[in-house]
This record gives C-alpha cells, sequence and structure tokens, in this order.
C-alpha cells in the first residue's frame, strides 16, 4: 500500500520482513491465518462488505464486533472514553474541537487512501491537519421546495433571502401558499433556529466560538450582538411567510407531509431529508440551502453517519495494522462503503468520495455545491438541556403566541442547565461488567418488575446472515466501570427508552428446551443464544411466569404472550438504584 508520509515506510519495510517473501516479491498469505482484525458496524451490511474486501485481500480475516442494542451513539461513546476500541473503530459523533481522539487513534493523513476523500469532507475531521477518523456516508438537510409549482408559475428558486422575499410577494398574488411547516416534535423547531442562524452568525468563525462559549457558560444570547441579529433574521422568515403552520398537523408530520405534496405550496421545512419523488403526485421536488440574506453564505445542514478509524494499539502489531490499513483502504472507496448500506440508504445520502456518482441520489441537483464546502454540522450534541424548552417556544413563536425575543430569553434562561448539564446518577459501576451479567441484571430486574418466577433474556450477538438489524430485542453490550445514567442502562436494555415488558407462561421442559434452541430472531434458523436467569432449579412439569425479552414468532404462535404494561425503563431506574455501587457479583440471582 502506497503511503505519504516517509515515516511510514519503515512501517512497512518492518512489515515485510516480518511476514517473509516467496518468489517475485510476493508476501505467503497462506502459510498461516491472519489474526483477526476486529470491526464494528452496527446496523450496517457486514457481510456484503467482508465480501467487498475479500475481493481483493482474501487473506484479511474480519471478526465482527456486534452492537444492535437501543443506544448506539452513548455505547460507541463509553467505548472511547473506556479506550475499549476494536480495531476499525467506529463513531456516530466527531468533532476534532469537541473530542480529542489522538491518544486512541492512528493519524491517517499520510496514507494514500485519503486521497479518495472530497477535500470539504476531509477540512471538517481534520484535526489541525491529523486525520484520526473518517467520515462515511452523510445526509444534508435543506429546504423542500416544488419544482413543478416553480416552472408553471415561471418563478426562479431563490439563492437569497432577498430573492426570497420577492417570490413571496408574487405568491401571495398568485394564491399560493409560500411554506408549510413541519410542527409534531419541538426538536424540529429548535433546528428550525439554528440552521436559519447558521446561515449567518452560527456560520462565521465568531459563531462557532459563540457556540463553544454559550456551552461553556462564558456567552449568552441577549448579549451576542451576533444572535441578536440572528434572532431578527427569524423574524424576517416568519414575516414573509416561510414559518407558516397554519396548514400544519400539530400531532402526525406525515400529515403535513402528504398536505404539502397534494397542495399549493412552494417550501416544506422538515427537520430531515425533502421529498424528491412520490407515488402521490407527479410533481417533482428538490432541496435548497438555508438562506443567507445576500446568497454569499448559503448553508445545507450536515449529518454524517458514521466515523471510522484505526485503533492506536494497532501500532504495537506491524502485521495486523498492516491487514487493517488495508480494510482501511476498502472502506475508503465507493464500492467498499457502498457495500454497508442498502440502496434506499445510499439513494438518501451522498458519499464522501471523489468519484461517487450523484445522479442516483437525492443530491443530483446540487451535489457540487455541498461537495464546495457549503455545509455546516448538524447542532445536538451539548445543547440537550434547551432543545425541547427552546424548540416549544419557537412552535409558539411560529404559531403567534410568543415573540422572537422569548426564543433568545429561553435560550439564555436554560443555559445554567446547559452548561451544568449532569444526568441522574442511578448507581456507579466500580468494574467493567460483560453481556452475559449485564443479561443476568436485566432479568432480575425484569422478573421482579413483573412478579416473574425467572427470566429469558436474548443475547445480541452477530450472526453472518441475518443482516442489518440482528437482534434488537436482547441485551447486546456491557457496562463500563463509570457513573451509570440512564443514558447508560438504554445501552444494555432490551425494551430501549419506551418499550414494556413481555411475559410467557411455560413448563420448566418448555424453558430448558427454549434455552437450549435460542432466539430465531430474524427467522433465518440462525438463533440467538438466552440467558436463564433463576434463583432455582426448574422442574420439568411446573409453571412458570417467565419475563422474557426474544419473542420469535414461533413461540408467540404457541403461547400466550402477555404485555406487564411495566415500561422496562422504570423498572431499570428503579432497579438499578437499589446498588450504591454495581460490580459482576450483583448479577447472581440468589
Amino acid at each position: 500500500m502506497k503511503i505519504k508520509k516517509v515515516q511510514s515506510v519503515c512501517l512497512i519495510l518492518a512489515c515485510v520482513a516480518a511476514t517473509g517473501l516467496i518468489g517475485c516479491g510476493k508476501t505467503d498469505e497462506t502459510s498461516k491465518k491472519h489474526e483477526a482484525i476486529t470491526f464494528m458496524a452496527p446496523y450496517l451490511e457486514v457481510d456484503s462488505f467482508i465480501e467487498e474486501v475479500h475481493k481483493t485481500y482474501p487473506e484479511v480475516n474480519l471478526e465482527v464486533i456486534t452492537y444492535s442494542g437501543s443506544n448506539t451513539t452513548t455505547y460507541l461513546q463509553n467505548m472511547l472514553e473506556a479506550d475499549d476500541l476494536p480495531d476499525i473503530c467506529t463513531q456516530t459523533f466527531y468533532k476534532p474541537d469537541v473530542v480529542d481522539v489522538s491518544d486512541k487513534m492512528i493519524d491517517l493523513s499520510g496514507y494514500d487512501f485519503t486521497d479518495n476523500y472530497v477535500e470539504s469532507r476531509l477540512k471538517e475531521v481534520s484535526d489541525e491537519g491529523a486525520l484520526y477518523m473518517l467520515p462515511s456516508l452523510y445526509n444534508c438537510y435543506g429546504i423542500t421546495y416544488n419544482k413543478t409549482l416553480l416552472e408553471q408559475h415561471g418563478w426562479k428558486l431563490p439563492t437569497s433571502f432577498t430573492e426570497l422575499e420577492e417570490l413571496a410577494g408574487k405568491a401571495k398574488e398568485a394564491g399560493v401558499t409560500l411554506c408549510m411547516a413541519q410542527i409534531q416534535y419541538p426538536g424540529s423547531a429548535f433546528q428550525y433556529i439554528c440552521n436559519i442562524a447558521d446561515a449567518g452568525f452560527l456560520g462565521t468563525l465568531s459563531g462557532k466560538q459563540w457556540q463553544k462559549d454559550y456551552l461553556s457558560g462564558k456567552a449568552n444570547v441577549s448579549d451576542t450582538e451576533g444572535m441578536m441579529d440572528s434572532m431578527e433574521y427569524i423574524q424576517k422568515w416568519k414575516d414573509i411567510g416561510m414559518f407558516d403552520s397554519s396548514n400544519s398537523d400539530p400531532i402526525d408530520d406525515s400529515k403535513t407531509r402528504e398536505a404539502f405534496i397534494k397542495g399549493n405550496a412552494l417550501f416544506l421545512l422538515e427537520p430531515q431529508n425533502g421529498i424528491m419523488d412520490s407515488e402521490d403526485t407527479t410533481d417533482k421536488f428538490g432541496l435548497m440551502p438555508y438562506l443567507s440574506e445576500d446568497g454569499s453564505q448559503n448553508v445545507f445542514i450536515l449529518n454524517v453517519n458514521r466515523f471510522y478509524g484505526l485503533n492506536k494499539k494497532l501500532e504495537n502489531n506491524p502485521e495486523k495494522l498492516e491487514d487493517a490499513l488495508k480494510v482501511m483502504k476498502v472502506l475508503s472507496t465507493v464500492e467498499g462503503t457502498s457495500a454497508l448500506y442498502p440502496e434506499s440508504t445510499l439513494k438518501a445520502g451522498l458519499l464522501p468520495f471523489k468519484d461517487a456518482k450523484a445522479d442516483d441520489t437525492y443530491y443530483a441537483d446540487i451535489s457540487d455545491f455541498i461537495n464546495a464546502g457549503n455545509t455546516t454540522p448538524f447542532i445536538y450534541s451539548g445543547w440537550e438541556n434547551t432543545i425541547v424548552t427552546t424548540g416549544t417556544k419557537m412552535l409558539e413563536f411560529m404559531q403567534d403566541k410568543a415573540s422572537i425575543k422569548d426564543v433568545a430569553d429561553q435560550l439564555d434562561e436554560d443555559q445554567d442547565s446547559v452548561v451544568n448539564n449532569q444526568p441522574e446518577v442511578f448507581t456507579t459501576a466500580t468494574e467493567e461488567i460483560s453481556q452475559e451479567s449485564c443479561a443476568k441484571l436485566v432479568g432480575r430486574c425484569f422478573a421482579e418488575a413483573t412478579g416473574s418466577d425467572i427470566a429469558l433474556i436474548s443475547l445480541g450477538t452477530w450472526i453472518s446472515g441475518n443482516g442489518t438489524n440482528q437482534n434488537n430485542g436482547g441485551v447486546s453490550g456491557k457496562l463500563y466501570a463509570k457513573n451509570i445514567t440512564d443514558y447508560d442502562i438504554c445501552t444494555i436494555l432490551p425494551t430501549g427508552w419506551s418499550q414494556t415488558i413481555q411475559t410467557v407462561r411455560l413448563t420448566g421442559k418448555q424453558i430448558q428446551d427454549l434455552y437450549k434452541e435460542g432466539y430465531d430472531a430474524a427467522g433465518t434458523g440462525n438463533n440467538y443464544p438466552y440467558v436463564l436467569v433463576s434463583p432455582m432449579e426448574l422442574e420439568d412439569e411446573k409453571t412458570y411466569q417467565v419475563a422474557i425479552s426474544g419473542i420469535s414468532e414461533k413461540l408467540a404462535s404457541e403461547t400466550e404472550v402477555t404485555d406487564s404494561g411495566i415500561v422496562g425503563m422504570d423498572a431499570a431506574k428503579e432497579f438499578f438504584g437499589q446498588f450504591k455501587t454495581l460490580s459482576e457479583a450483583d448479577a447472581e440471582w440468589k
């Protein structure tokens, strides 16, 4: 593999010396099985990716580390903080100015596969020139517009707010609604604030610094001229009709979307991707960026699905590092990354590579604009304690129930809870608690909450051939030595944030048979193991109530499944809150 950095050449020479050569300079790849490269890609098409790797590098041995739980982002961040990383590291959130990974991941900037990436995408992950994590598939959010309606009236798509304001007058005169807005969730309204401000002050260097200062308590909204200018700019959007919610459904965003498709509106504000083609209409749709006043700072909102890097510990094993670099080389191609995603997901996103074609995606008309760097990162992490309250105030503003000053004041009022964002701690894990022990803890929790005799808790291992979801109904990870919040509990909880605990009644023999058989989550016959959590010896003929996570279609057809009505998270908070500290020993039910 070609490497740019001179010092890295020595590493390759060391690898060659370690592996040995046979005839004509070829490496003997068959003399021994290569040590496995661990790779984690939650909810992705890992089988297809392995096939893609083996097309070029059949000698590479990939071992999949799975996670199919309910809180991927927190679990991956916990792994990072604990330095418990696979060889190919994965994260869903990465900002070099916020997250320092230089002590845990290898700088990839000197390797030739980074030349495959669009320069603007690399710039966004550059840590003063170093590249510790590379972007994968990403989405860009903007404002959906009706191409057909524009063409029918002979109007041009505006490229600045000034032009948008002129178009608003023409639309009003023609009896056309300028814009509809989805208003089901406060988070959507919070996005509208950020996205419009990103086309102004927030998108500048001063604005990016202000974001850090707000999150650390050094600056607020009302005392910052740039932010107050942004609030005035948001007011202008409302004044011309861009926040019209008179025809929006406050309960169901999909109904607002359906009304937009069938109706007489030019634009749709929505929190995610736009409508490009629909079975319900012959109209054509596109995406417009959020517009700055003069059009010089128009932006799409960037949301990268995954970032990948290499574990720094690989530097201690040159042969293994060389195989990991081969995997990264495949990941850094259109073919390699495309293998990880289903076609529908690829159509809705963009690949960060120079030779990626956008013709078959939602972004065909705007990919050049996006690749030129006219994007800004999605604002979420760190702002959680103001998203709902400020978003709710923004919704009131959109509905003429509050002023823009009220929105600014809400952000200032929330600043203390944002800066001192300390979630409730339910217990403290004094050591790493294994996946199986976590399953035992969950089993005890579910059984006690439902008054059940025992519990059967499935494990989220990875099974080749079972597709992208794997086992979403089991315990998929472990707990690390740290304070345990509800976010951490959710990483291991089969019921996630809001699902309820299920129970069944089975004889001792049925329980033992089911335990041996496992959970057929995908209907493929490739079953996931159960952990049997019981304080007693089971009698074959005796009937027991079983708290269960992992109910196959076959089991559901053979026995009555009872919904306890008890939310798993509520039960887990109470259960884990009983422990001042938590260790492996606490998993045993005696």
